[in-house]
Order: C-alpha cells, then structure tokens, then sequence
C-alpha cells in the first residue's frame, strides 16, 4: 500500500513509520498518513482507497482528529497540509480564497497587513486549519458579533469520496439563488467530502478593542446581567459567563466571572465600556475591571483555547439561553471536587464544560452522569456533544448522542454521497 501511495503523492507526500505516530487518535495508529499537494492527488487517493476498500480519515493540522466516535477502522488518514496557498485576495471586497490547509493564523497575519481579518477564533488557533475550521464549523466567541463558520464561507470546492470535484457557492457576497449546498459540507466533518479550497468573508480589524470583567456573587445574577447586555444597544463582541477559571490574575476564579468584549472606534468603544461597567454594577458585580493591550490580547487568547487541551472531557451543551443559568448552577452544584471549569457563550446559548482526567477517573460513572445531563438537555428542546474525551470514555457514550429523525435523513445523505462509507466510518451522528 505504501509504494502504491508513495507513487501517487510522491516522497514528500507520504509520511514515515515515526511520523505516522503524530496522528494516532483514540488509541489508532494509521497505516498511512499521506499528504497531497493538489487536488488531482487527492482524487487519485480517494480512488485508490475506493478500489483497496479502505478507509480515509481526512484532516488538516490534526487539531480535532480527536472528534467524533470511536472509527470502524482507520486505514489512511489525508491531511490537507500541502494545500497552503492563498489563492485570491480582494481587500477592496473583503473576500479572500484559500486552500484548505492553510493555518487560520497564516491567513490572520496575511490579512492584518490590510487592517482585516477572518472573524473567527476557535480552540488550536495557531494550528488550525481553514479546511478543519470549515469541516467541524468551529467559530469560538466572535460568533455573538460575527456568527459561525458557516455565515463567513461564501464558497467551496470539494473532492466527492469517488473523486469527483463539485463547487458550491461563489467569490461574492450575494451569490446567485439556489440550494446552499456549502452548509451541507460545513459541520459535515469530511463525510460528505474533502474540502480543498474555501472562499471567505473578512471584517476590518477594529481600531480599538477592549474587554470588560466583573465577578458576581452566584451565577443566576451573573447569566441576568449577560443577557441584559446581549440584548441591549452595546453590540458586544462576545459576552461570556467563566467558572473556575483563571487567567494571570486578571479575575477571580472563586466567583463568576462575566467576560464581555467590544471592538470598533475609539469613542464608540468608550461609550460602550461607561454604560456596560454602569449596567454590571448596577447587577451587583464587583471588581469591575477594563482590560485593554496585551493583557486583553493574553485574555482573549486563554478564552479562546477553553475548549482546547488533552486530558480533559470537553462537553458541549446547546442550550435556549434562558436555561444557562440553571445548567452551569447545576454544574457548579454537583462537581466542585472534580475541578469543573465552564464556559457559557451567553448570546448563544452554548455552554463548554471542561473536566480533568486523572488516573483515578470511573470513565462508566463519569458516562453515566453525562448521559443524566444530556437527558436533562433534552429535555428542555437542548442536546450535549463530547467533543474530547478519552477512547476510555467513548466506549461507554455515544459522543454526538441521537437526534431522532434526523439520523436517518443525515444517513440517505451520506448514502449518496459515499455509498461505500469510505470517508470517516463509524464516528460522525448515527455512526455514519
């Protein structure tokens, strides 16, 4: 298999034994690890797998390999790595085209030179991909100003797992009408196709940026005064409830702490920070504190990589937002003496909570109060996501959980799409 790969993306395109090492996930180690330098390389693996009836796991820098359920097998892992290159790049659109390999913070310091950038700053932002931020529709906390991945890609190019090549969407804002087949392939995680280049919507870099900190008593005041400010006439970057957590002093992490972030002109921002801090107080907070430079960029960058980190259980809660309160509370309540942390993005409802492994963790016990909190979720028209977790873990908990009817339409799709389940078997919703 090796010299049959080896013949298709060449010496360089093919990891060693050593290196394939660097991609095992969930106790896997690939047969190969092979890394394409074009699209026409990418269709020749595809049907190479296809006729060997093998399995290919696709990614980019490997930050979110760890995502999903335990595989059916894991035959060649494809990383995209070698498809790197900015393609176009309109400043005077604030668009820009990019292979799918390249890393977010590439592309950031590409786009800075003219007062732009991707807003969008999920967990690994220094390794990541656009291809994998694309794939697993990570976004982070601009999403509150900005929305998800799937609100910046105006369009794709993506590689069909029996190799053929579809584009969908177009390089300006306002595309022609017609079925948005770029938010099928967005979240997808590569089961519907390889994602090789993307186009984008950019935003100009604020003039001034700011966050505002504030610790609360309890949580229920802490998500009141949120929301307050989510719904108010402020426009906040992002406005996040923090739990146990800690960044340099900057807060502190026996109370809540709420995290609100503004971006735009001097006096704008201004305005915004005076009439915030008025409203924070007003709830009852304390140690209001205005956090500007690089301490702001420190802080900024430590909210962002919450979701990020090995030896820990990631779960993600989508929630209504006016049911974060009751759900972090409960959080708080019951796991103090496992060192919960948690993060809750209170415009959007999403809540991360973050848990230590340690040698002495009962990953059955630990399942089965997962699964009480995704029952409760459910209950209140909510879901949960393990998005990292140990293969300990992953094989007493299905990480995606069941989305009733929706499992067998997301399942007709990946049938047409891969009928012979060829592209990441077994771990994406419904095991497909």
């Amino acid at each position: 298999m090796h010299d049959e790969l080896k013949h298709i993306v060449g010496e360089a395109g093919i990891l060693t034994e050593a290196q394939v090492a660097d991609y095992t996930f969930d106790g896997y180690v690939p047969k190969a690890v092979v890394l394409p330098a074009s699209v026409q390389e990418i269709q020749d693996v595809l049907r190479f797998a296809s006729k060997k009836a093998l399995s290919v796991i696709p990614t980019g820098a490997g930050t979110k390999l760890g995502i999903g359920n335990l595989p059916q097998k894991v035959d060649i892992v494809l990383a995209t790595t070698r498809l790197n290159s900015v393609v176009e790049y309109e400043p005077a659109d604030l668009t820009v085209t990019v292979e799918a390999g390249i890393r977010l913070a590439t592309l950031q310091a590409e786009l800075a030179q003219h007062r732009q950038f991707l807003p969008l700053d999920p967990p690994y932002s220094d390794r990541c991909t656009i291809g994998g931020i694309v794939s697993a529709n990570t976004s982070g906390s601009l999403r509150l100003r900005h929305g998800t991945a799937r609100n910046q890609v105006l369009g794709l190019r993506v590689v069909h797992a029996n190799g053929s090549v579809v584009k969908s969407g177009g390089k300006v804002v306002k595309n022609v009408a017609g079925y948005d087949l770029n938010k099928l392939y967005i979240g997808a995680f590569g089961t519907l196709g390889i994602v090789t280049e993307v186009t984008l919507k950019l935003s100009p870099i604020p003039p001034r940026e700011a966050i505002l900190t504030a610790g609360f008593e309890n949580v229920q005041d802490t998500v009141k005064t949120g929301l307050n400010i989510v719904g108010s006439q402020y426009l906040p970057m992002f406005v996040n409830l923090l739990i146990n957590f800690e960044v340099g002093g900057a807060m502190d992490a026996k109370k809540p702490t709420l995290v609100v972030g503004f971006g735009g002109d001097p006096e704008t921002v201004a305005w915004q920070l005076e009439r915030c801090q008025e409203m924070m107080e007003q709830n009852g907070a304390k140690g209001v504190t205005i956090i500007e430079g690089e301490p702001r960029r420190h802080l900024h960058a430590a909210v962002r990589e919450f979701a990020a980190g090995a030896e820990r259980v990631i779960a993600k809660l989508n929630l209504k937002r006016t049911d974060v309160a009751e759900f972090a509370a409960q959080i708080v309540a019951e796991g103090p003496d496992r060192g919960a942390q948690v993060m809750a993005l209170l415009g959007s409802g999403v809540l991360y909570l973050a848990v230590p492994v340690t040698p002495d963790t009962d990953f059955q016990t630990f399942a089965k109060h997962l699964t009480e909190l995704r029952q409760s979720a459910t209950q209140v028209c909510g879901n949960l996501i393990v998005e990292n977790a140990p293969p300990e873990l992953k094989q007493h908990i299905d990480v995606w959980g069941s989305f009733g009817d929706a499992d067998a339409l997301m399942n007709q799709v990946k049938v047409r799409f891969d009928p012979c389940g060829l592209l990441n078997p077994g771990r994406f919703v419904s095991s497909i």
